[in-house]
């Protein structure tokens, strides 16, 4: 499915949408319930029965309001998505990556990636579902590689070339730099929004940023120090 049509795919279903603050109080209540255990369970192993446990509602009930249990999945995160990906997710994006700030690549990366990890833990269940289902839902999955990541890869890839100009980066192919600038990045966000290992030493995130950037910045071989 190309990002146009997704869009308006998405749209018009977003369009059917009542804003939160017009919702009825049961409504609320479904799509808090199902972030809570789509977060938790996942969205196969969530049942609509489950899902109005939550609630407090009748099962049927959901069906007034949602015509499928995937319905409640795209109304609870694409509206994150599709609504507000540009100007919420890179906003902040765009002014850190600034070509004409005079901040060493180093507290540039640093800010950035702190930025992304604060974004992450203000949305926590929301993240946790959209990466976990995006996997399985082709319509997650464009939106954010055609309204996120596209956007994303063309402000570092300028930010890149602009070092590179510079003299702060080596002349390597912009893209390949652009590719572990970004990894780099998803890594922390996808470690810290799936469980993925439990045996992972918890660290702060102030931490986790500072030996990232040195990792990127720096490499892991143990070079011999120059006499």
């Amino acid at each position: 499915m190309s990002g146009d049509a997704f869009e308006e795919n998405i749209q018009v279903f977003l369009n059917e949408l009542k804003d939160e603050d017009v919702m009825t109080a049961k409504q609320k209540s479904i799509l808090q319930a199902a972030i809570k255990l789509f977060a938790e369970k996942g969205f196969h192993a969530s049942s609509t029965a489950e899902i109005a446990k939550e609630a407090g509602v009748a099962e049927g009930t959901i069906f007034r309001h949602y015509k499928s249990k995937k319905d409640i999945l795209i109304a609870a995160v694409a509206p994150m998505v599709v609504k507000s990906a540009a100007p919420f997710l890179l906003k902040d994006v765009r002014a850190i990556l600034q070509p004409q700030k005079e901040q060493p690549l180093g507290e540039v990366i640093t800010s950035l990636y702190k930025n992304r990890l604060a974004l992450l833990e203000a949305n926590r269940n929301h993240a946790r579902i959209l990466f976990q289902e995006a996997f399985f839902h082709e319509e997650l999955r464009d939106a954010i590689i055609n309204h996120v990541a596209k956007v994303a890869k063309n402000l570092a890839q300028q930010f890149i070339e602009s070092r590179i100009a510079s003299g702060e980066l080596r002349p390597l192919p912009a893209d390949l730099i652009v590719r572990a600038f970004i990894s780099m990045l998803a890594g922390m966000v996808i470690f810290k929004s799936v469980d993925v290992f439990d045996d992972i030493p918890m660290r702060s995130d102030d931490e986790l940023v500072a030996m990232t950037v040195d990792i990127l910045l720096n490499g892991i071989a143990n070079r011999p120090v120059q006499s």
